[in-house]
């Protein structure tokens, strides 16, 4: 069963509801993409609640989701497991036993100018304790940087997460934490009815510098499978000891420092945001919701059969700030610039954010592309229709 919402629903996931038959809920967006011209099975509030008290499991397409399963669903351990998951002070504290020599504290958005800001264990992050995407994160290594970011709070904040139901990024309360050296990567799992995770995605979120905290580029590969895969499992099954979920999909993000998987937060009922979870559907041909509808598990070997020397990306593709309204994304130079593009996915809608998403794949000989990648500038790939 899926709620289709704001801010994207790719083409895939909408032709993949059709053929598997996926009951949708009845929303202005699930309206909007039939009125142009797919017929999803739609269900109106009731008989949507009614269904998912047969079927028990549920897919939301983003946490603006979230707000409508507040106001109808009546299954209140599912809604409490939610909330735990998006505040991210509360999840810290949940981890605690496993990680208790970590530094975080919560303060009031009000309240972060008035800190003693020299008494701060830094480098650390600044970032709302309810949030989505990057919005509201800073790192910041002194209290130069500290103040800079209370001023780009104070200025900017309020502005970006109104795009957002409170439930999805809240504007009262931000999370102070220690900042989690090491690569950062990204999975996508879910518990079955027993509670056993199955892990579908595993990406490496690459970053230009320490201070980058875009979204711009996710990759996956065999080799990447064979390092994390056990420790990312092992700290899954030791966090459902804690939390006893079940029927349940997630996306999670850890830092590994070498020694330890460090979670960094849970997005709760979802897979990764923008539909990069669909490189799975790239790397194997199996969309990963349907995995998780349909209690299906896919190993590494079967996965990667074939794939074993490839890098599958996924590329969040930055609309500039300053670029104008009638300006597009230039979808045949980047299909020049890059070695393999297996799918690309221009957004036209402005107010989001994000040009384009794209999946891609590089080998051996072209590892330098994704660094550059990192680097590019997103007004060279801009044009006026």
């Amino acid at each position: 069963m899926l709620i289709l919402e704001k801010p994207y629903v790719s083409k895939t996931l909408v032709k993949t509801a059709i053929e598997k038959n996926l009951p949708v809920l009845r929303n202005a967006m699930s309206e909007k993409i039939v009125a142009e011209g797919y017929a999803l099975p739609l269900l109106d509030d009731a008989p949507f609640v009614a269904e998912y008290e047969k079927r028990g499991r549920l897919y939301t397409m983003s946490e603006n989701a979230l707000g409508w399963l507040v106001e109808h669903l009546p299954d209140q351990e599912l809604l409490d497991k939610i909330a735990l998951l998006k505040d991210k002070a509360t999840f810290r504290r949940i981890c605690h036993d496993m990680y208790p020599d970590f530094f975080f504290c919560e303060e009031e958005i009000a309240q972060l100018d008035r800190m003693e800001a020299d008494k701060l264990p830094y480098p650390l992050v600044l970032k709302p304790s309810v949030g989505f995407l990057s919005a509201g994160v800073h790192v910041v290594h002194n209290t130069e940087e500290w103040d800079a970011a209370i001023r780009d709070i104070q200025a900017n904040f309020h502005k970006v997460s109104s795009q957002f139901p409170e439930f999805v990024i809240g504007t009262q309360k931000f999370l102070i934490e220690a900042y989690i050296r090491g690569e950062e990567y990204a999975v996508d799992t879910y518990f079955d009815e027993k509670g056993a995770p199955t892990i579908l995605n595993i990406f490496h979120h690459r970053f230009a510098d320490e201070n980058d905290t875009s979204d711009r580029l996710y990759c996956s590969s065999r080799a990447l499978y064979d390092q994390y895969e056990e420790p990312f499992m092992h700290f899954l099954v030791e966090l459902n000891k804690v939390l006893k979920l079940h029927d349940f999909p997630m996306h999670i993000e850890f830092r590994y420092d070498g020694k330890r998987s460090i979670p960094i937060e849970i997005n709760p009922l979802r897979f990764a945001g923008f539909c990069l979870n669909e490189l799975q559907t790239h790397i194997s041909g199996l969309h990963p919701i349907v995995a998780y509808l349909e209690n299906i598990h896919i190993g590494k070997e079967e996965m990667w059969k074939g794939k074993e020397q490839d890098t599958y990306s996924f590329l969040v593709l930055e609309r500039p700030a300053d670029s104008a309204p009638e300006e597009v994304f230039n979808e045949k130079k980047f299909r020049e610039d890059m070695m393999d593009v297996l799918e690309l996915r221009p957004l036209a809608d402005p107010t989001i954010g994000v040009a384009a998403t794209a999946f891609i794949r590089t080998d051996d000989a072209h590892k330098a592309e994704l660094e550059h990648i990192l680097h590019l500038d997103m007004h060279d790939y801009m044009i006026v229709k």
